[in-house]
């Protein structure tokens, strides 16, 4: 869920489905998920194959330093590699998510299984620099497979900035975001100016 979305949990529902999603999901043979193919698309503008099923990071992820709850996040990223996903999303305002995804890739030894897309989210040049270099060290990785404006904050500089740091190989593909249908005709209006990968919306 992103955020502005009606379905309002509270934290502590929240970590307790984590934790019984994962414990469900260890009680499985590892026969049951060896046997798993998971179904892919290819990305329009490369042809790269991309698992259809990823893991969302707001709230799930945001567990700070608790042990049993990494422990759980852990289980998820296993079990996602182990049926053929790949694909990870997280962003710079999901509290502590960026970190723990990246902690826990580097602890499984997975990155390079791994398709990480988070986003920045904030106004200027300079700010919008800094955000996403954060991003890169929370998660671990001299390179984010897809950089994302969010909801569209100042979208021409962070745009910018992103071709930029693309050609350095620091971002693999580039994308916009909004969680609420109200923006669709202002999305459909930066696609017509703007070359990109992704567009992801409700």
């Amino acid at each position: 869920m992103e955020p502005g979305s009606r379905t309002n949990w509270s934290r502590r529902q929240m970590l307790q489905c984590a934790i019984a999603g994962a414990t469900a999901s260890a009680l499985l043979p590892s026969t049951a998920w060896s046997t798993v193919r998971m179904s892919t698309r290819p990305i329009p503008s490369s042809g790269e194959p991309l698992p259809m099923v990823g893991v969302g990071t707001y709230r799930t992820f945001d567990v700070g330093s608790s042990a049993p709850l990494r422990a759980a996040v852990k289980e998820v990223l296993l079990r996602l590699f182990e049926a053929g996903g790949s694909v990870i999303d997280s962003s710079p305002m999901y509290g502590t998510a960026e970190s723990v995804a990246g902690d826990m890739l580097a602890e499984l030894g997975m990155r390079d299984k791994a398709f990480i897309a988070t986003k920045v989210w904030t106004d200027g040049r300079r700010r919008g620099a800094a955000q996403m270099r954060q991003s890169m060290e929370r998660l671990r990785s001299d390179t984010i497979d897809l950089m994302q404006v969010h909801n569209l904050v100042d979208w021409r500089t962070q745009l910018k900035t992103m071709r930029g740091w693309r050609e350095e190989e620091k971002f693999r593909y580039l994308g916009i975001t909004h969680y609420t249908p109200g923006a669709f005709d202002r999305l459909i209006d930066v696609m017509e100016r703007e070359q990109l990968d992704f567009l992801q919306i409700p």
